[in-house]
């Protein structure tokens, strides 16, 4: 069996001293040989320099433990704070904004985000409702407009479903500009009126005063520019059709006239009952129309009969006076007031 070499326990050291080098022994104890005062003295120091270098590696020790945990505990906020900031980033990139949901939130929105604000008429009586650049907007019974909360882009935008009519504030830095389904009204300082809800797809505009622009939205192609108040453009976009019509004159002004050169019948506040009946005789066709409906209804404008055919005139007629038509057959037509 191998000997054990573990050093003996601190209790054992001490009954070892205790047995063999007692309290009296030790005060007995004398020396023959005395240290020098200088060798004692240079053997204290050193005692004590010992004793202060042992101290300040300790001190030291203890420093860079320190330092050392300083330094992984900033280590572990940064971590912490990127880890956050990943997971943030990841979350807001991932999301799939509903611009719908966004522009009638009540939430406070995300800077440069644009708040869209919606004014609707479901009474009976129009109502006034003012812009924030103070432009006043005349809204009609079921329609509605819809602009941004605070107008401060360039471009004052608005979008209208149904019939208003507008009083435009003057800025000329920052045009007005009404969106109508498939027209575009931009004006600097006027006022006129959009109606959206006629018979049909048809749009009107109508000058009051000033100056407009109409450009269709889609193709961004100007289709008139109108400068004479009481003017209206009618429009359809399912046949393209536009028509200006211009301001109608008053009783004592109005100037009838009726010319034919060629194919081409020139009228001029022409009595739609008389139109139908040139009509009739050039295209050898029937047109049908309640004289009730028509009575009241001149028209203004030029026929070519060998280059337009007898349907687009028509239907220019009833855009124009928010009429109705309908085809029968290649040869026969009837045209109506329309309900709306």
């Amino acid at each position: 069996m191998k000997p054990n070499k573990r050093r003996p326990s601190r209790p054992g050291r001490k009954v070892f001293i205790e047995e063999n080098f007692s309290n009296e022994q030790w005060e007995s104890f004398g020396s023959e040989h005395n240290l020098p005062e200088g060798k004692s003295a240079e053997m204290l120091r050193a005692i004590h320099e010992g004793i202060a270098i042992r101290s300040e590696e300790k001190y030291q020790t203890k420093l860079t433990v320190l330092r050392v945990t300083r330094y992984l505990s900033a280590a572990v906020v940064f971590l912490v704070l990127g880890i956050a900031i990943y997971i943030g980033y990841n979350n807001i990139g991932g999301q799939n904004p509903n611009p719908k949901s966004a522009a009638t939130a009540t939430v406070k929105p995300i800077s440069g985000q644009r708040i869209w604000l919606q004014v609707a008429n479901t009474g009976k009586s129009t109502r006034k409702y003012q812009l924030p650049d103070s432009s006043v907007v005349t809204i009609y019974p079921a329609s509605n407009i819809k602009f941004d909360k605070e107008f401060n882009q360039k471009l004052r935008t608005v979008y209208l479903t149904g019939q208003a009519k507008f009083k435009v504030k003057r800025n000329t830095e920052r045009p007005f500009s009404v969106y109508s389904g498939a027209l575009k009204t931009t004006a600097l300082g006027t006022s006129f009126t959009i109606n959206t809800a006629a018979a049909g797809d048809r749009i009107s505009v109508k000058l009051h005063t000033g100056k407009i622009v109409i450009a269709n939205t889609s193709t961004q192609q100007a289709l008139a520019y109108i400068s004479t108040p009481g003017a209206t453009l009618m429009y359809q976009p399912s046949s393209k059709i536009v028509r200006v019509m211009p301001a109608a004159p008053s009783s004592d002004q109005a100037v009838v006239s009726l010319k034919k050169e060629g194919n081409v019948i020139l009228m001029k506040n022409i009595p739609l009952a008389e139109v139908i009946k040139l009509l009739n005789k050039a295209y050898k066709i029937q047109i049908h129309a309640n004289q009730s409906d028509i009575s009241s209804i001149t028209f203004t404008g030029q026929v070519d009969t060998a280059k337009d055919r007898a349907e687009d005139v028509l239907n220019m007629i009833c855009v124009i006076n928010n009429m109705t038509l309908d085809q029968v057959s290649q040869h026969e037509f009837n045209i109506q007031k329309s309900n709306k």
